[in-house]
């Protein structure tokens, strides 16, 4: 399988396996070398422990059978036996080549941090199996800070009000750096266009809890970054009384993106 074709089916498999998806030696084995490779250097995928069972493939059943570990004085053997009677006859014990145990996986907490990454926001994720979406934090536009949340099913970015399927924005380019890149045309054109404020573009399955947290967090970032903005156009002076961190949060508190704060909430938030 070509490198765009493992990507399409990483993605498409995850979304439809909730917040992990586990991969055999064997399947991986069908993707091209290549693939392999930019999967696991750009941290798409990552080695888990060996398989504890494995899937016989001596005849058309494909019985699922335990691997039995024995330990040797310089290494260990994996081997396997057939449960059906005839079959254990002509088979036996066989014995299972350890790098056909190797396993890796995919996860949405694994994804969400890539994606975090690509976009310049924080990488310090946290996601429980049973959340619906991930706040991934806020981007810059136009008309301020818009928040960015990775809904899990069906596995979208909600941008600005508006949803993009992982799989059209997430490629690898493969003609220089062989990097994963996210579209950031697709995430420009999102940020910037001007919703009505009555927009009921979210998805029902956006866990409302992250949706606050993520408006929660855009707000915050437009308080410190118009607070950096009025330091800037109004820095203290020898012989002036001091402005505190008060005195802009005040300022602050006055302009729209307050949006009902008080000057003693903002305060509490700026950083210096």
């Amino acid at each position: 399988m070509h490198v765009d074709q493992v990507l399409l089916l990483l993605l498409n498999s995850l979304s439809l396996k909730s917040h992990k998806l586990v991969l055999s030696w064997y399947s991986v084995n069908l993707w091209q070398e290549q693939a392999f490779t930019l999967m696991l250097a750009n941290k798409l995928i990552t080695p888990v422990s060996k398989a504890k069972t494995i899937q016989c493939r001596y005849c058309e059943k494909n019985c699922t059978l335990d691997v039995i570990p024995h330990s040797y004085p310089n290494k260990t053997r994996y081997y396997a036996v057939c449960e059906e009677p005839i079959m254990h006859e002509q088979v036996g014990r066989m014995t299972i080549p350890p790098e056909q145990l190797k396993q890796w996986q995919i996860t949405i907490k694994q994804l969400a941090v890539l994606i975090a990454e690509l976009l310049g926001l924080s990488s310090d994720i946290s996601y429980k199996a049973d959340q619906k979406s991930i706040s991934l934090g806020a981007l810059s536009s136009k008309a301020g800070r818009k928040s960015v949340v990775l809904n899990v099913e069906p596995l979208t970015l909600v941008v600005n009000q508006s949803i993009l399927p992982i799989n059209e924005l997430l490629y690898f380019d493969l003609n220089s750096s062989n990097k994963l890149m996210l579209d950031k045309a697709k995430i420009d054109h999102a940020i910037n266009i001007k919703q009505p404020p009555t927009a009921k573009n979210y998805s029902p399955n956006i866990d409302k809890k992250e949706l606050r947290k993520a408006k929660t967090q855009a707000m915050y970032q437009s308080w410190q970054e118009e607070y950096e903005k009025l330091k800037r156009e109004n820095p203290n002076k020898p012989n002036q009384p001091k402005k505190t961190k008060g005195w802009y949060a005040y300022k602050i508190s006055k302009m729209p993106i307050a949006q009902g704060g008080s000057a003693a909430n903002i305060t509490r938030v700026l950083k210096n």
